[in-house]
């Protein structure tokens, strides 16, 4: 372990292509915060400094999957009974075909990655480039939705240009925790943050186009009055 890195904080983890698999009802800002005390860059692994990479697979996979099964046990009980003398196997038959879909969609594997020494990001899809480009267009934002009762919840999400969104945090009503969180993640993956409201004092730009001095959606802020000093585990606590 080299000098100056606490070895109960490891900064690597073995690349599971089924971590963003969490169910909405469990990804929350807690389970967030301890994938991010296994992984500190968490979802991303780091390849070598300053490169991170991202393996994954897309939740419409076990989705797919789940509706297929389903809808060939509705067809196979249909296909023994009829309900009021009229087939019903029609839409669990679709609802295969959808599924179907789903599954062959989904099977490829994605691969992202973050190169920080080039100064790029690139995005394949089975070993087939999507797209790539500078380190100013991917980024950790907050999104806002609201309920009929006017509730307010955010997500914690990680995209950028060209990119699948992937939802780091479901639905939480915390804006603080996933304020912080989200803020951390960037910081550790030296990326941009951006908040729920397009002009923000709170955005936390690291990378900007080339050329380009000033962006009208930041407020300049002197932020030694609201980033803390440094950031440990123990600070992950929410």
């Amino acid at each position: 372990i080299p000098k100056g890195r606490p070895s109960s904080l490891p900064t690597t983890s073995s690349g599971n292509r089924f971590q963003l698999w969490a169910l909405g009802l469990f990804c929350t800002e807690r389970h967030l915060a301890r994938r991010l005390k296994n992984n500190s860059f968490y979802p991303f692994t780091q390849q070598q400094p300053g490169v991170f990479v991202l393996e994954y697979y897309l939740d419409t996979l076990w989705k797919g999957t789940l509706l297929f099964v389903v809808c060939v046990i509705l067809v196979s009980v249909s296909s023994l009974r009829q309900v009021q003398e009229q087939e019903t196997w029609g839409f669990p038959m679709y609802g295969m075909a959808v599924g179907l879909w789903l599954i062959i969609s989904s099977l490829p594997r994605r691969r992202l990655v973050l190169n920080h020494t080039r100064g790029m990001y690139h995005f394949s899809i089975q070993g087939r480039t999507v797209c790539q480009g500078p380190m100013h267009l991917v980024y950790v934002r907050l999104a806002l939705s609201s309920d009929a009762h006017g509730r307010c919840f955010f997500q914690l999400v990680f995209g950028g240009n060209r990119l699948e969104p992937l939802i780091l945090v479901q639905l939480s009503e915390h804006y603080e925790q996933m304020e912080y969180l989200g803020r951390y993640i960037a910081r550790k993956l030296n990326i941009n943050y951006f908040d729920y409201l397009a002009t923000s004092y709170r955005h936390v730009v690291r990378h900007w186009p080339l050329g380009a001095a000033f962006s009208p959606g930041i407020v300049l802020r002197n932020y030694r009055g609201y980033d803390r000093p440094s950031l440990s585990h123990s600070d992950l606590e929410v």
